[in-house]
């Protein structure tokens, strides 16, 4: 099903949730849009490469993050969180138009994005909205462990879904 407030009538989903949503998915058009201008298509072979480039510094990530849940946000954790963070929020743009169909948003990762004013609103943006490992702690709603397993649960997907193009470019070449 494609999110879109054209289908709000017809779900269970609180109209704040909807307006919000609403919001970003105007944002995030005119980013997709700045995007598809300035970017020639990828090859399967060059986005499986951005995979397991971005797969990789996820996995920094979450172990940065869940060890800040163990030991709190001590300094190293906090300079490990920052690059993290960085990284992701200049090279997420790219794999987004494509994670977002294996992505399950949920009200919560919305109003997370939004109590940091954050432009994104899905699992992975939700992990990333903090500025701080610190903000990140403070403000965790209880929904981290899900969120991670949404977003590596979507990386899968689309790694899989690249795989079988990879197969099927290949049978046809």
């Amino acid at each position: 099903m494609r999110l879109g407030v054209e289908t709000a009538p017809s779900t269970a989903l609180p109209a704040s949730l909807w307006d919000l949503i609403a919001r970003v998915r105007t944002q995030r058009s005119a980013q997709d849009r700045s995007f598809d201008a300035a970017e020639a298509p990828l090859s399967i072979e060059e986005r499986r490469g951005q995979l397991v480039t971005f797969y990789a510094m996820y996995e920094d990530l979450i172990e940065t993050l869940c060890d800040a849940a163990q030991y709190g946000p001590a300094v190293h954790l906090e300079r490990q969180y920052a690059r993290c963070r960085r990284w992701m929020i200049e090279n997420y743009a790219p794999l987004r138009r494509f994670l977002c169909a294996y992505l399950h948003p949920t009200q919560e990762d919305a109003e997370i994005a939004e109590k940091f004013r954050f432009s994104g609103a899905d699992a992975f943006e939700a992990l990333i909205a903090p500025p701080t490992l610190a903000d990140f702690l403070a403000h965790d709603d209880g929904m981290m462990i899900s969120r991670m397993h949404r977003s590596r649960e979507a990386l899968t997907l689309y790694g899989n879904h690249l795989r079988t193009a990879a197969q099927q470019e290949s049978k046809a070449n």
